[in-house]
């Protein structure tokens, strides 16, 4: 298929440079692995998915009745040689997907009625004050000092004798609103190549170790703090300066490219959505406010569309549904498709005692750099009862313009490699969330991988 030619060019240009370099990932392998991972995001079977199906919607009492029903819906299942398997997490997305399922089920959406009260509370009412209390010269305020320790063990049974195994850890990344990065523990220090990187646009600790000579368990520690700063800008939208379209920065964030694919469709929408208006900053809160109130949030199969080739961007548009990254690449795109530069940025959200994965988006504005826009943390409003509706107005529009410290930037947008990058086919390989992994042997079917993934521990404090 047309959609899949992309990735298998891929995978046959990055097996030319194992070969040529002496590596040991054979075209043959790269291509198994990349088939292999079609089915990760599937693993229930139809009779369990008609069961979970019927609980919720009764009046579907036969197997076409229940067909008919999947397919309108749009539910993500995927016909393997096992039979049809239905997403992992096809059961929460019922619920996103209809209002009349959420009204039957009154608890599902009272459980985000704390959240929403206590962040307008937190930030919101912080953001009415910022002439009091924010210098206007600058959009970060309020820093927070927040303390990461990062481990993972794995039992040296559950990994091969020989060859080398890679790591590439993911770290805080040097920017306006995150700084003072400073490294408590790093271990093994003999497996680090270089220096931690955390400038450019993704930030990573890159291990190696020789599978021989490894300890038993084998120990990664990563133990660090960073200062991270509340945004709030504020924009004089009446007096904005003009983008210098041949600059490297507006070329790059406006070119269609990797999940943020965009074509004649996409423009089409995004004119629609912003009519006859002209200034960017409204065009672009225009196309948040859309991808707010249309596109139903939605758990993602993202390792079955990045195996397949399929853009995030494509599977929004065609679907109308999408969770945090693929909203926010959703919103990129929109923006790109009328010449507003963006990204989709993002790592992780510290509301937990741990890393929590998350992506949103940001647009840029000249003289004032890049806006934050969080369409899924926003969305939330919709999704909460008990809540007024000034109180729901003010939820939605704090993502658009102003962000929250309790978070971790990773990367500046999707699709970025570090430089020197993994050889194999990674678990999934647009972001940087989970760490990248390349294993000599005994990695063919992802063994190593689960290994490691599995065993990740975060703890996390806010320390000031």
């Amino acid at each position: 298929m047309l959609k899949r030619y992309w990735v298998l060019t891929a995978i046959l240009l990055i097996s030319s440079f194992i070969y040529a370099t002496g590596l040991h990932f054979s075209e043959a392998s790269l291509f198994q692995k990349n088939e292999l991972k079609t089915g990760f995001d599937f693993s229930i079977p139809y009779e369990e998915a008609k069961k979970i199906i019927q609980t919720y919607y009764p009046h579907l009492s036969t197997d076409q009745e229940v067909v008919d029903f999947v397919e309108t819906r749009k539910i993500q299942r995927l016909e393997t040689e096992d039979g049809l398997r239905f997403f992992s997490d096809f059961e929460q997305n019922l619920f996103y997907r209809d209002p009349e399922l959420q009204a039957r089920h009154p608890e599902w959406t009272e459980k985000t009625r704390p959240l929403v009260s206590a962040f307008l509370e937190e930030y919101n009412s912080v953001t009415q004050l910022t002439d009091t209390f924010k210098p206007r010269i600058t959009p970060y305020f309020k820093p927070r000092t927040i303390y990461v320790d990062y481990s993972i063990s794995v039992p040296k049974d559950e990994l091969p004798d020989a060859g080398f195994l890679k790591l590439w850890v993911p770290l805080p990344l040097l920017s306006s609103y995150q700084n003072n990065i400073s490294f408590m523990d790093i271990q093994p220090q003999e497996a680090v190549q270089g220096y931690p990187i955390v400038d450019g646009d993704i930030a990573y600790l890159y291990l190696r170790f020789d599978m021989e000579t490894v300890s038993d368990p084998l120990d990664i520690r990563v133990a660090y703090t960073y200062t991270r700063y509340q945004q709030h800008f504020d924009i004089d939208e009446n007096r904005l300066a003009t983008y210098d379209t041949d600059s490297p920065l507006y070329q790059t964030y406006t070119k269609s490219a990797g999940n943020i694919t965009f074509d004649g469709r996409f423009r089409e929408l995004a004119l629609r959505i912003v009519g006859n208006e002209t200034n960017p900053y409204r065009q672009a809160r225009l196309i948040y406010d859309y991808v707010v109130d249309h596109i139903y949030y939605s758990f993602m199969a993202h390792v079955y569309y990045e195996a397949e080739g399929i853009p995030e961007s494509v599977v929004v548009l065609e679907n109308g549904y999408g969770d945090c990254g693929s909203q926010s690449i959703f919103f990129t795109a929109l923006c790109r498709s009328i010449g507003i530069p963006a990204r989709t940025t993002g790592g992780f959200q510290l509301f937990s005692d741990h890393l929590g994965t998350h992506f949103w988006a940001e647009f840029y504005l000249p003289e004032y750099g890049w806006i934050p826009v969080d369409t899924s943390a926003g969305q939330i409003a919709n999704y909460t009862s008990g809540i007024t509706e000034e109180e729901r107005s003010a939820f939605k529009a704090y993502f658009f313009g102003n962000l929250d410290p309790l978070r971790l930037t990773v990367q500046n947008d999707v699709d970025i490699s570090p430089a020197v990058p993994p050889e194999d086919v990674q678990y999934l390989e647009m972001v940087l969330q989970l760490p990248y992994i390349d294993c000599q042997y005994g990695n063919e079917t992802f063994d190593v991988t689960y290994s490691l993934l599995s065993r990740v521990v975060e703890r996390i404090r806010v320390v000031r």
